[in-house]
């Protein structure tokens, strides 16, 4: 056993995954987690007598050494017999739905022929302004999109869809949000339609899946972490880090009422970076806590509808893309896994995106359920409701980073800030304020792992890891 205390804050995906694989190479860990299950966003809930992801939820399978080795480790806590799933995606695009990623030919042929003529029309003009204007970095999400896309397709696709989702005009959004989601072009758009195969590490359509839901691989890891002699303790908040000199000595949390308090040779942070900020004590310099305060988070509503019908689609999520909504994106738990729902039923995700200084965070659910409802009935599906046999709705207080434009200016400031605390290392969405995906997150709470055994809490090899990451991310690789 190492002789090294390591506290890691939070049991999402990279906190769990991090102290797993410290606990396979011998370390002392405790994990502190304010919530009472394992696995942050990435977990299974029960709604009623139905158990369904906290959020639609599966694993990413790119064709990647790295990411072929990350699945190799963590089979084992997948559970007997895990699913392996082709993406099933659609966007309802003018009452229509198209396959996402999006086939050119599909979109052209689906839509009326004078939209059509616009599309290749302004796609052609963005092309030649391209070719004839100097080199530029697009600044905005607007910008990046118009240039790459032309102005009707983008605002068809991305424009309109990713408003409201980040709640700014796309104007006010950082052209990395539109790397980070997007990822595309007409050309890469075009070259699928023809069969050529994209970037392996960019376009990937294989996901993994346990039969009983994504909460049995943090489970799985938890049991690890157990059986090793290492300590996880649900239902306690970290209160303060305290420190000794520059050095973070104990950790304060808080367990039936009492504060408690851990003695700690170094600590792994997946908080969000304003909340492991505020917790500093002495405080970090002023400054640091000033770019904290502009980091900014999207809130999510999620809407559980059970429907009294077997199946509504065969797709795991549909996105929404014309103005007349007002929610996100659809899924259907039942189309990742058929176990998790009986045979004659089936229960609907529905995500809303809203900030929780405006009265939607704060409406009764009865009125989530409403606009919800309101929605599907107007999605083609035929659902009606007298269907509707329950609903629930529960919320994610930080479900997105946002991207809005110069967010570096704040962003890098807070990481460097954070890391001149020598034992301190931040990871995951949250600690890195990255919109990053499940198998990202268990990646880099692997590689922190590993990186401790090879080089201690070195925290500057570790931002500088970090950010060389963030910008593969950033550049949508």
């Amino acid at each position: 056993m190492k002789n090294v205390k390591i506290v890691v804050l939070g049991a999402g995906p990279a906190g769990m995954s991090a102290a797993w694989r410290l606990s396979q190479l011998g370390y002392p860990v405790t994990v502190l987690e304010r919530d009472s299950a394992v696995g942050g966003m990435g977990k299974t809930i029960a709604v009623g007598k139905y158990a369904v992801d906290y959020g639609p939820h599966t694993f990413h399978i790119r064709e990647t050494d790295e990411s072929r080795a990350i699945h190799e480790a963590i089979k084992p806590f997948f559970g007997d017999d895990p699913l392996i799933l082709t993406r099933g995606t659609r966007v309802l695009l003018r009452g229509k739905e198209y396959v996402y990623p999006l086939e050119m030919l599909q979109v052209l042929t689906g839509v009326s022929p004078l939209l059509s003529a616009r599309i290749v029309f302004d796609y052609l003009v963005a092309t030649l302004k391209s070719a004839l204007a100097p080199a530029k970095k697009e600044h905005s999400f607007e910008e990046w999109g118009v240039r790459n896309l032309g102005r009707t397709l983008y605002d068809l696709c991305f424009g309109i869809y990713s408003a409201r989702v980040w709640g700014l005009p796309t104007s006010q959004i950082s052209s990395k949000q539109a790397q980070r989601v997007a990822k595309l072009n007409l050309k890469n758009i075009i070259l699928r339609t023809l069969g050529v195969r994209a970037d392996p590490a960019t376009y990937f359509t294989k996901y993994m899946y346990p039969r009983k839901g994504i909460s049995v691989l943090y489970e799985s890891m938890a049991a690890a972490i157990r059986r090793a002699g290492n300590c996880i303790l649900l239902e306690s908040p970290v209160v303060r880090l305290e420190r000794d000199g520059d050095r973070i000595a104990r950790v304060v949390y808080k367990q039936h009422g009492r504060e408690q308090t851990i003695d700690c040779d170094g600590v792994l942070s997946t908080l969000p970076l304003p909340s492991l900020v505020s917790m500093m004590t002495p405080e970090l310099p002023p400054s640091v806590a000033q770019h904290a305060s502009k980091l900014r988070y999207r809130s999510l509503k999620l809407i559980y509808i059970a429907l009294a019908r077997a199946q509504l689609t065969d797709y795991h999520w549909v996105y929404l893309l014309d103005e007349q909504y007002r929610v996100n994106r659809m899924s259907e738990q039942k189309n990742v896994s058929g176990d998790m729902v009986p045979p004659d039923r089936t229960i609907l995700c529905i995500e809303l995106s809203c900030w929780r200084d405006e009265p939607m965070w704060n409406a009764s659910d009865e009125e989530i359920y409403r606009i919800a409802l309101r929605d599907l009935l107007k999605m083609g599906y035929g659902v009606t409701e007298d269907e509707v046999e329950d609903y629930y709705v529960t919320d994610i207080p930080t479900a997105y980073p946002v991207y809005e434009l110069n967010f570096e200016d704040h962003l890098i400031p807070v990481l460097e800030g954070v890391h001149a605390v020598p034992n301190l290392l931040t990871l995951g969405r949250h600690g890195l304020f990255l919109n990053n995906s499940m198998d990202d997150n268990v990646l880099l709470g692997m590689k922190v792992a590993d990186h401790i055994a090879a080089d201690g809490f070195n925290s500057q090899a570790w931002l500088s890891e970090m950010l060389a990451f963030m910008n593969l991310r950033f550049a949508g690789k």
